[in-house]
């Protein structure tokens, strides 16, 4: 499987006329919906995440109109009849992976401090005993936790999977990390894992239906949009 990855890091607040300027390049039923968004930061998310897609898109040889973006059943951006994309976002940063070849899911998470403690319900045992064990707890979490967020979101059932019932393969992070894992949904189905470091202070995980064979990656900048 190939997949090609996308991210974009962006300043605290955009000029009122770059902002307008990025969103007139989306359709109006988008710029409506981003702009219900309360907090600046997930209208951002919303508004990037889309033209990360269409960059995407684009290089990779397809149509870059988002105006034929609908919905799964569940409630997932999807195309009816295309390339399957998950696009996640967390601080200054969002990251889209565009998969020509089966189901795909990514979540980014920024390694802010939090009380791990009040998400031990979302692991099993074995799990929660790896991230409490662990040298470093917060960050084995994140770990933990983005890859099960990449797995419910490339199952593309969402909440209908619950955290707990998802179990991810022991060992596949090494003393400094690693870069690969097997996890299992409910019923058995099995996903491929895969970890990225290429954002220092952040989590990331995709997960694929098939091995990840080939990974690209480009960071755009907001003046090339």
């Amino acid at each position: 499987m190939s997949l090609h990855l996308y991210s974009i890091d962006y300043p605290d607040q955009f000029q009122p006329a770059q902002l307008q300027a990025l969103l007139d390049r989306l359709p109006v039923a988008m710029q409506e919906k981003i702009l219900r968004y309360r907090r600046w930061q997930d209208a951002y998310g919303s508004l990037l995440g889309k033209l990360l897609l269409e960059t995407a898109m684009k290089k990779a040889g397809l149509p870059g109109d988002l105006s034929g973006l609908g919905v799964s059943v569940y409630g997932r951006p999807c195309w009816a009849n295309g390339p399957d994309f998950n696009i996640s976002h967390s601080g200054n940063r969002v990251v889209c992976v565009l998969s020509l070849q089966g189901r795909v899911g990514i979540d980014l998470e920024l390694c802010a401090d939090l009380s791990i403690g009040d998400f031990q319900s979302q692991f099993t045992a074995l799990e929660w005993a790896a991230i409490t064990g662990s040298e470093t707890p917060l960050l084995t979490f994140y770990r933990y936790w983005t890859a099960k967020e990449s797995l419910i979101k490339a199952d593309g059932r969402g909440l209908q999977v619950p955290l707990d019932g998802i179990e991810i393969g022991g060992g596949i992070w090494g003393a400094t990390g690693g870069t690969g894992g097997i996890g299992v949904t409910p019923g058995g189905a099995l996903w491929f894992l895969r970890e990225l470091d290429f954002f220092p202070g952040y989590a990331c995980h995709i997960a694929s239906e098939t091995s990840m064979e080939v990974l690209t990656y480009e960071e755009i900048s907001p003046d090339m949009f």
